[in-house]
């Protein structure tokens, strides 16, 4: 837990929105994420983009824009109370900056 924390905190000031974002659903994903074959990794949680940008430390309209770019490529699909990753491969470049 220490280790994460101090990750975490180091992240805040080096991550741009769209890591910490990844990162944010990527560990989502494996703590509530259900493998669906042909739909993605499915989180059946309620997650508005505040709760995301809390988690990102970020803003709502940050993650919005970081979202909706992401659906357009095909990263993800979301609808009102589920968020699926349809390409985790892409999402974990993502998080590590090499997207």
């Amino acid at each position: 837990r220490l280790a994460r924390a101090h990750d975490d905190i180091g992240g805040q000031s080096t991550d741009t929105v769209p890591q910490r974002v990844a990162t944010a659903l990527l560990r989502l994903a494996d703590k509530v994420g259900r493998d669906r074959p042909g739909e993605g990794l499915l989180l059946e949680v309620p997650l508005s983009r505040a709760d995301l940008a809390a988690l990102a430390r970020t803003t709502p309209e940050s993650v919005s824009r970081v979202m909706s770019g992401w659906k357009q490529q095909g990263v993800v699909a979301s609808g009102r109370r589920w968020t699926a990753i349809l390409d985790r491969d892409r999402l974990e470049q993502e998080a590590r900056g090499s997207a």
